[in-house]
């Protein structure tokens, strides 16, 4: 392996473990945290009025991780879906304060929109992921479908718009 190989592979691994640490691992640690605490009833969530924590430390790491990565030169699309993450996030939070939004199909469907935007049509057959998250959330009964809806309108809208106007 060539010397500027090594560089680029260990440049891709600490984007990636960035991403990974600050959107995945510290939000579900924090998570179990206050389930120990006993701040929230389970890992799941599914009391409202328990969610707001969680998600202004999900914003707020999702923030740390878009300027760590902006830092480090990252490549737009990811660093376009960390900034989404945030504003979506937020958004959801502050919806929160009076109605639940399905988080799940957000989070289905904001990425999908950003990869979209990054390969094209070869993407479009993974839409199909969006309903079936959606169902799973109604025969759960984790949400009402309008609450599945909203979630998917905040993905697909709020992230289409963001990575026209800033990442584009």
């Amino acid at each position: 392996m060539r010397k500027g190989a090594r560089c680029e592979l260990s440049y891709k691994l600490l984007v990636g473990g960035v991403a990974i640490f600050f959107s995945i691992i510290l939000l579900t640690a924090y998570i179990f945290f206050l389930k120990n605490q006993g701040l929230v009833d389970s890992a799941d969530i599914k009391i409202r009025e328990q969610q707001m924590n969680p998600f202004l430390m999900g914003a707020a790491s999702y923030f740390i991780d878009f300027l760590l990565l902006k830092r480090l030169v990252a490549s737009s699309l990811i660093q376009g879906l960390m900034f989404c993450y945030t504003t979506n996030t937020l958004l959801i939070a502050l919806i929160t304060n009076w109605w639940k939004v399905s988080v799940h199909t957000t989070a289905i469907s904001g990425p999908l929109v950003a990869l979209a935007y990054q390969f094209g049509s070869v993407v479009f057959p993974f839409f199909g992921l969006i309903p079936l998250v959606g169902a799973s959330r109604l025969i759960f009964k984790r949400h009402t479908l309008a609450q599945v809806i909203v979630g998917v309108v905040i993905g697909v809208l709020m992230t289409a718009l963001q990575i026209q106007f800033f990442f584009n």
